[in-house]
């Protein structure tokens, strides 16, 4: 099953779309949004495979809840909903990869014909998943093999405790200064054993998961307007403020500020279109 989320403002949008058999098509309906926090609330607690959302919603619009999304869970596959004065949106959410938009009024058949799209893209990721993780663990045992022995259970059990432990410690000291020979030295084991461990089982450097994690928590900082970006760069364990804005804009395509001003420039565009109303 393709678990999947709808958010749209509209009630009676919103019971239409709930209304549609999902189920028939593969798909497990795991909550419903009224805005765009509680879509992102929802997205972070059920951890979807699919977002239907409206691109256009009051608290955080569509676009800016996938670019926010994108850096926590970018497996997600996006279907926008919008109207046709607002295609500049769905343009721009094509080039942040969504897998399509549905224009209003919406069409059931239409809608499920994008979702359908979207859910063979999911198949195909699946799939791809499934072939790389059987391919690292032929190659493992092929490695295990030649050596004359067999793949040990507890060896595979243990490579993944020691990862879990590694990520536990950047969790809980992202915003300090790290680096892998610290958590070896903390873990007890070699900081070159671990290097090689931990690019091995992630397929990421130690530094290149450190900095998405704090990209990633300094994301959800700037929408707060009090926080300064150079705080924030401070926070997330990132001392040159210069150096912070170079690196949220190599993973996010925008300057913090840029980001900041979307946030909140289409957070006064919905101010004023409820006062218009």
């Amino acid at each position: 099953m393709i678990r999947m989320i709808i958010a749209d403002d509209e009630h009676i949008t919103r019971m239409g779309l709930q209304s549609l058999d999902w189920e028939e098509e593969g798909f497990e309906l795991a909550g419903l949004g009224a805005n765009g926090l509680e879509a992102l609330a929802l997205i972070r607690n059920v951890k979807p495979d699919l977002v239907l959302t409206d691109i256009k919603m009051p608290g955080l619009d569509g676009l800016a809840l996938m670019a926010l999304m994108q850096a926590e869970q970018p497996a997600i596959k996006w279907v926008f909903i919008t109207a046709y004065h607002q295609l500049d949106y769905a343009m721009a959410a094509i080039k942040l990869g969504a897998v399509g938009f549905v224009l209003k009024p919406t069409d059931p058949d239409e809608i499920m014909a994008a979702c359908r799209k979207a859910k063979q893209a999911i198949e195909e990721d699946r799939q791809r998943e499934a072939i790389e993780l059987g391919l690292r663990h032929q190659l493992k045992e092929y490695s295990f093999t030649l050596q004359g022995m067999l793949v040990p259970d507890h060896e595979v059990s243990k490579h993944n405790e020691v990862i879990a432990l590694i990520m536990d410690e950047i969790e809980l000291n992202y915003q300090h200064e790290m680096t892998i020979a610290k958590v070896a030295d903390k873990l007890h084991y070699h900081p070159d054993y671990l290097s090689r461990l931990f690019k091995k089982e992630t397929g990421e450097n130690f530094s290149d998961t450190l900095t998405r994690i704090r990209l990633q928590k300094a994301m959800d900082m700037l929408a707060d307007p009090q926080r300064k970006v150079f705080e924030i760069a401070s926070q997330v364990g990132i001392r040159d403020a210069r150096y912070f804005g170079q690196l949220f804009k190599k993973y996010f395509g925008q300057t913090p500020n840029d980001f900041r001003k979307m946030l909140f420039v289409r957070s006064d565009e919905r101010g004023d279109a409820l006062n218009d109303k």
